[in-house]
């Protein structure tokens, strides 16, 4: 690693936990703050609609020349402009904020040489994610990531190996036939793995890649957004506009093509507003920083078409302190890993609404659509024997996984997962703060949740019902699985009110299985290639989340796809 390189623990040490959580944004692939790209203005002072093109500018400075501009050193970006450095060519990279954007701890990848002994079936897969996007997400780009993203994997160990990175694979899942964890997460970390944690070495590779990048005589441009595409008079795109902060508007031709992987419009309120009211509205937590719709934007500015849908990645981990309003800001709660956890819930009356045991969206939306658009969950003092036995998977894992192989850490933090672990990043403060309440009695627990008499009685008998449930071992309300039914019966007893942290929007524009943008008629935009966050076709609606590492992996497949195509090379 270089000299300027800033370990993972580094970062968070000396930070208390509510520190080192609001620096946690990086998990979403976020950088310092860049100055706003927002659309400009074209009438002398009122903005612009974030749908309106930009005027070509005339005051550029410099003209550059390269085989492969990619916009975005992310999880898309990086692998693109490595790929194309790989097969000689000249890169460049326009990098809005001031740092390499941090990678994501799992990479989602089937059926890779790495791991044989762990074959997973394609068509299962394939159905199973067409359901939760009420059967209309595209099935070729799922196919084309589940038959080349092992490929992907293999290249990207075989790239980062020498450099010291590992690729440790997770592949544990709960003894339960109606689970549906796919065996296709890779934690890549720097130096050594442990599989008990912790692992500092974690959120590495993208660093490591940009160094590779770099020997390979590829170009970061930091601190310089793209703002809009060139385009030939039959349409091509043929370079890119970029501001520069030290020489001001510079044009970038690129021979062979544009990647955009610009990570989706996460931190665009008009566009959020604009393209997904409603799914995004009741997250008191915001992750994404420079995500700005500047590809979305320019892609659709080059005739591109944006998929239908308006869908979020949105993890139930928003917990709410006793002022939090939904605004519209997108701020004014924390983080609280715990909140992914199946307890019980209840909403605003008291009452249970849901089987909890649901992907992070899902449970996300199911209490945004209770009365004050939040839920309450509850539970008691044995709930470390519950989380063991919950035996969740992914980033929400709270205790070990029983055979090792998982990433066995906190994905905030890196540290070894334990109780004393969790109670002292996760629960003290929350409790100190007054997010978390924490009483000996039921009775106290309503009162601090500020339950009337009639709300109050009703939670008691939620309670009361929820235990026999669990007693008996079976959830004849509504469905949950016996291991993930926990009774609230061992004082002392928690609650807090639970609402959305949005991650990154996960609908966007339509390509076909090269990642070549398609007009409204179906035809191909040539010289452009869309990745990652930008690119439509896999989440018009909702994120399948127990599909650990997926969008990590099909950004990176995508990209690795787009730049072999525009480079013509197999």
């Amino acid at each position: 690693m270089g000299e300027n390189t800033i370990s993972r623990r580094n970062f968070l040490a000396g930070l208390g936990a509510t520190g080192a959580l609001a620096a946690a944004g990086a998990l979403a692939g976020c950088a310092p703050q860049a100055p706003n790209g927002a659309a400009s203005s074209k009438d002398g002072g009122a903005q612009a609609s974030w749908r309106d093109k930009p005027n070509m500018p005339t005051d550029i400075v410099e003209t550059l020349e390269a085989d492969l501009v990619v916009i975005g050193a992310g999880n898309g970006g990086l692998v693109a402009a490595t790929t194309a450095a790989q097969n000689g060519a000249k890169v460049i990279v326009l990098e809005k904020g001031g740092a390499v954007q941090a990678a994501r701890e799992a990479i989602g990848a089937l059926n890779s040489a790495l791991e044989p002994d762990h074959r997973e079936d394609v068509p299962t897969l394939l159905n199973h994610a067409n359901q939760t996007q009420s059967g209309d997400a595209n099935m070729l780009m799922y196919k084309t990531w589940a038959e080349q993203s092992g490929e992907m994997i293999e290249w990207m160990k075989e790239t980062l190996e020498p450099k010291g990175m590992l690729f440790p694979f997770e592949w544990h899942c709960p003894d339960d036939p109606h689970a549906y964890y796919p065996a296709m997460c890779y934690n890549p970390c720097l130096g050594e793995y442990n599989p008990d944690g912790p692992n500092y070495g974690a959120y590495a590779h993208l660093e490591v890649m940009s160094e590779v990048l770099n020997e390979l005589g590829g170009q970061i441009m930091f601190l310089t957004p793209a703002n809009m595409l060139v385009q030939d008079e039959s349409g091509k795109v043929t370079g890119v506009i970029a501001e520069s902060k030290d020489k001001g508007t510079i044009q970038i031709n690129a021979s062979k093509g544009i990647v955009m992987c610009t990570g989706g419009y996460g931190a665009n309120d008009e566009m959020l507003q604009d393209l997904c009211p409603g799914n995004s509205n009741w997250c008191v937590l915001r992750d994404s920083i420079n995500e700005e719709g500047d590809g979305i934007r320019m892609a659709l500015w080059a005739g591109a078409e944006l998929e239908a849908g308006g869908g979020c990645m949105i993890w139930n981990r928003g917990i709410m302190f006793d002022d939090t309003e939904f605004d519209g800001s997108y701020s004014g709660g924390d983080i609280f890993l715990p909140g992914s956890q199946p307890f019980l819930h209840v909403n605003a009356n008291g009452e249970r609404f849901m089987n909890e045991d649901q992907c992070y969206p899902m449970s996300y939306a199911g209490g945004a659509n209770q009365p004050g658009h939040f839920s309450w969950i509850v539970w008691d003092g044995s709930y470390w024997e519950d989380i063991q036995k919950f035996d969740t998977c992914g980033c929400s894992r709270l205790a070990p996984a029983p055979s090792g192989t998982a990433f066995n850490a906190d994905v905030y933090d890196c540290e070894a997962i334990t109780k004393e672990h969790l109670d002292s990043f996760w629960l003290e403060p929350r409790i100190e703060s007054g997010a978390l309440k924490k009483c000996d009695t039921l009775d106290e627990l309503a009162k601090a949740m500020k339950f009337d008499a009639d709300q109050t009685a009703a939670f008691k008998a939620t309670i009361e019902r929820y235990n026999k449930l669990a007693e008996a071992g079976e959830d004849t309300d509504f469905g949950k699985p016996a291991y993930r039914l926990s009774a609230v019966d061992q004082p002392p007893f928690y609650a807090a009110r639970i609402a959305g942290e949005l991650l990154v929007t996960i609908h966007g524009v339509i390509t076909n299985t090269d990642s070549q943008p398609l007009r409204k008629d179906g035809s191909v935009i040539e010289g452009l290639y869309v990745c990652g966050n930008d690119q439509g076709g896999f989440y018009p609606h909702n994120y399948p989340s127990n599909f650990t590492g997926i969008n990590a992996g099909r950004t990176a497949t995508f990209a690795r796809i787009a730049a072999k195509h525009a480079l013509g090379v197999a």
